[in-house]
Order: structure tokens, then sequence, then C-alpha cells
């Protein structure tokens, strides 16, 4: 199934309108940095921090998806077919990015330091910069931390595909032995993802992170979703389930019960929720609101360019004299974050990342065995 199939499968709308929550949730959490150093930074932090949360709703929903959308893959075709995918609709629209924040919050003198470029071409490569500091590992654009963990997990989903019949038993294997065995050895294993284990190598610090477990999760959802037997009769019971998932969710992230990403805190209640709402899609139809729906479609872009945009947008309010440290400039910045991942939405990942996609697509054909092809079919 491809993204386009994704999108269009009204099974899935609540996993897009999820996403359009995840991505809103996150906006408004870095919007309240407009009132930071004001009296209503603390109000602020109060009513938005939570919305960091998103990140780890983000997480869950790519372990879900990946299992829903690559039912019985295997083979070389396959998991090259997969990863050029993933890889299309991530890296280009990161890679553009993450140079133009650099461009224009650091200006171009950032690239005459030596050590700058390191940053640069190692955040490129979604290698932690800065391994003493998980899960943000010091990237050159701040958001790029959790792009790094979920390109991890499309390598580790896609590579299992290799051992065939025993692709899932490969998969749990490596996970056990990144998040558990190893961890084991080294001063682990913990649930906080802020831990830095005794490990050789930055790359081990970030595929040991129990963050990780967040996309575990959602690759369990994903294959109790797909089993007959996981349903309920009762529509009554199935609205409850989503209610109720759904409140417990945000009670537990703005109530402050949870503060902060990972397993043991945001991510176990956003598990349940997606877990609830999984269940119950299987006997109600779930149909959120198209607005949000959109928001979900867009999310990536939204995610990738809210940032930089209320950066940019508030430097050029302060230009023209404007304060930049009130409620006011926090909604503007929100608003203006939708055309822009509209735009972003079209320029990078339609526009650029397809015509990508396409070209290593061609590529790939042409290099692989048409027998590898018509035997991962």
């Amino acid at each position: 199934m491809t993204e386009a199939d994704e999108q269009r499968d009204d099974k899935l709308q609540w996993i897009q309108a999820l996403r359009g929550i995840a991505v809103l949730l996150v906006v408004l959490t870095h919007a309240r940095y407009l009132l930071l150093d004001t009296d209503q930074y603390a109000l602020a932090d109060r009513l938005f921090l939570p919305g960091a949360m998103g990140v780890d709703l983000f997480f869950l929903i790519s372990g879900f998806i990946m299992v829903y959308t690559t039912p019985g893959a295997t083979g070389l075709h396959a998991a090259a077919t997969f990863g050029v995918k993933r890889f299309a609709r991530i890296w280009p629209a990161y890679a553009v990015i993450t140079l133009a924040y650099v461009l224009l919050v650091h200006g171009a003198d950032y690239f005459s330091d030596p050590a700058h470029i390191g940053v640069f071409v190692r955040s490129l490569l979604f290698l932690p910069v800065d391994p003493l500091d998980p899960p943000f590992f010091g990237f050159a654009f701040p958001l790029g931390w959790t792009l790094a963990f979920e390109m991890y997990f499309y390598l580790v989903f896609g590579l299992c595909m290799l051992a065939g019949r025993l692709r899932w038993v490969a998969f749990w294997a490596w996970m056990l032995l990144t998040l558990v065995l190893v961890p084991l050895a080294s001063g682990g294993p913990t649930l906080d993802v802020r831990q830095h284990l005794d490990l050789p190598g930055a790359a081990l610090q970030l595929v040991t992170n129990p963050i990780v477990y967040e996309f575990l999760a959602g690759v369990a959802i994903g294959h109790l979703y797909l089993q007959r037997w996981f349903r309920v009769r009762s529509t009554r019971v199935a609205w409850q389930l989503a209610v109720c998932g759904i409140g417990f969710a945000a009670w537990y992230g703005f109530g402050r019960i949870g503060t902060f990403h990972g397993p043991a805190a945001w991510g176990w209640p956003l598990a349940l929720m997606v877990l609830a709402l999984a269940l119950a899609s299987k006997t109600v139809v779930l149909s959120p609101p198209s607005a949000l729906v959109w928001a979900g479609t867009v999310s990536y872009s939204m995610y990738l360019t809210h940032y930089l945009g209320q950066t940019v947008l508030a430097r050029l309010l302060a230009w023209f004299g404007i304060d930049t440290h009130t409620w006011a400039q926090v909604f503007i910045t929100v608003l203006f974050a939708l055309p822009v991942a509209a735009l972003a939405h079209w320029l990078l990942e339609i526009r650029l990342g397809r015509a990508v996609r396409r070209a290593l697509l061609d590529r790939l054909r042409r290099r692989l065995p048409a027998e590898a092809e018509a035997s991962s079919s």
C-alpha cells in the first residue's frame, strides 16, 4: 500500500486525524517560547508543554502503519522498495529544511567552522552529534532527533524483510538485543529516555534508547488490528473505548502526571489510546473532522517547517517594531504554520519527494534481477 492509498483508506481516517492532532500539539509546544522571559511564560508552559507528547504519538503511529502497510512483505525487492519509499519521503525534505534552518538562523558563516560542518554532516546522516544529550543528541536542526529515530526504525524494519518467513523473529530478536541485552551489560536497561549507557559509539546510544519501545508498541497494536478476532461486538462499548482512551491520555499528559517523552511517561497512556481507537474502529466508523485529516496529511511538512517558520516570522515582526512576546504573536505563528505546511507539502513532499522516489525506484528496477521482483510480489 502506498502513502496515497493509505490516505484514501477510510479505515485510516482516525490515524490521519491523530497525526494532525500530534503535529498541532507540537506546533503549540514550540510557540510557547515566544513568551519566554515574560510573566505569561509559566501559564504558556503549563498549557502547551504537554503538547510535546505529539512526538511520542508520531512514534506509535509509525509502528502501527509499518505493520498495516507491509503485510507479508519479505525478500530483497520488498525490502529495497520499502527503503526507497521511506527515504524519499523523509530525507530530501529534511535535508532542505536543515540547510534552510542553518542559513536563516545561524547564517552562512556557520560553515566557516569545520566543527559546524561536522555537525551538519552528521545531522544529515542521522548520527547523534552529542551522545551525552539523549534523546535530542544535538542535531543541527533541533527537530532532527525525532527523524533519526524514525529512520533507524525504518532501517531495521526494512532489513528484517530480508529474513523472509523469519522476518518477525529477526525483528524481535534485534529489539531484544539492543533494548535489553546490550543495555544489561552497560548499566541498564532503563525506561528513562535520558539515559546514557556506557557504550562505545554515538549510534549505540540511539539504538539502545528506550524511546524505541514506543515504535514497538505501535507494531504490536498494528498486529492486533490485523487479527479478525480483535474486535468488540457492542457499538456502545466501542464508543466508550474511543472516548475513554482519548480522555485518559489527555488527562495523563495535561494533568502533568507524565512530564516527558518515553514509554514510562507520555508513551504508555498514548499507546493505550491508540489501542482503544484501533479496537473501536473495527466496530464503529470513526469519522474525524476533515480539518484534522488534512492536518494529518500535511503533518510531516508542518512538523519540519513550523519551528523555522516561527523563528523567521518572529524576527520579521520584531524588524517591523512589533512586540513578539505576546499571546497575539503565539496565535499568528500557529496560524502561519498552516499555509507554510501546505506549500512545503506540495514542494517538498509531492514534487521533490516523489521525483526522488521515482528516480530511485527506476534505478532499483534496472538493478534488481527480474526473478527477485517476481518472487516478492
